[in-house]
C-alpha cells in the first residue's frame, strides 16, 4: 500500500458533515473552518474529497465491500467490510487503522482503536444529510470521509460499480456464452 498525502490533516473535538436535502455537496466542519468539502458524483460511483491546499482525494468503490481513497493513482486509506450485515468496517491509512463499528443505538456509530472508542457519529433522524462527529483523539480526515462515504451512500460502498450491469445486458451475455 502506498501513500502520497504528506501532512495528514486531523480532526479532534466536535465536529459535522452537512448536505442540503438531494444535494451532491457536503462540507465537512468544525466551528466556523471548513476542513473539508465532499461532492458525490453519481455518474462514477465516486465521491471526490477536497482537502485545504488544493489537494483532491477520490474515494471510489473497489469490490465487494471495500472503497478506497486515491490521491492521484496512489492509495492512502481504504475501508474494506468485515461484517455481513454492514455494521463493522475496518479503516486503515498513513498512521493510522481502526474500526468503524455501528452501536446499538439506531444510527449511531463509533469510531475503536482496538477496544477503545475514539470517535462517536450520530446521523439526523432520517438521513444522513447532517452527520455530527466528536472525536475524543485527533483523527485524519481522510479516516472521516471513509466513515462518511460507509454511512451515508451505502449502496455505493457496498458494491462495486463494475458489478452494476444492467440485468438485460447479464441476461444476453450469460446467454450468448451458454
Amino acid at each position: 500500500m502506498t501513500y502520497r498525502l504528506g501532512r495528514t490533516p486531523m480532526a479532534y473535538g466536535a465536529c459535522r458533515f452537512d448536505s442540503a436535502l438531494f444535494s451532491n455537496r457536503w462540507q465537512l466542519t468544525q466551528g466556523k473552518e471548513v476542513l473539508a468539502e465532499l461532492q458525490r458524483v453519481p455518474s462514477r460511483h465516486v465521491s471526490l474529497l477536497h482537502l485545504p491546499g488544493r489537494v483532491l482525494v477520490e474515494l471510489r468503490p473497489s469490490g465487494w465491500g471495500t472503497v478506497v481513497a486515491y490521491q492521484g493513482d496512489a492509495e492512502v486509506a481504504r475501508v474494506m467490510r468485515r461484517s455481513w450485515w454492514g455494521r463493522r468496517w475496518d479503516l486503515t491509512g498513513p498512521g493510522f487503522a481502526c474500526t468503524l463499528t455501528s452501536d446499538p443505538m439506531p444510527r449511531r456509530w463509533s469510531l475503536r482503536f482496538g477496544a477503545e472508542r475514539v470517535a462517536q457519529l450520530s446521523g439526523g433522524l432520517l438521513s444522513y444529510n447532517r452527520l455530527t462527529v466528536h472525536t475524543h483523539v485527533a483523527v485524519p480526515v481522510v479516516s472521516l470521509a471513509l466513515a462518511w462515504h460507509v454511512l451515508a451512500r451505502p449502496w455505493e460502498a457496498a458494491a462495486a460499480p463494475g458489478a452494476l450491469v444492467p440485468a438485460r445486458a447479464a441476461y444476453r451475455v450469460a446467454g450468448a456464452n451458454g
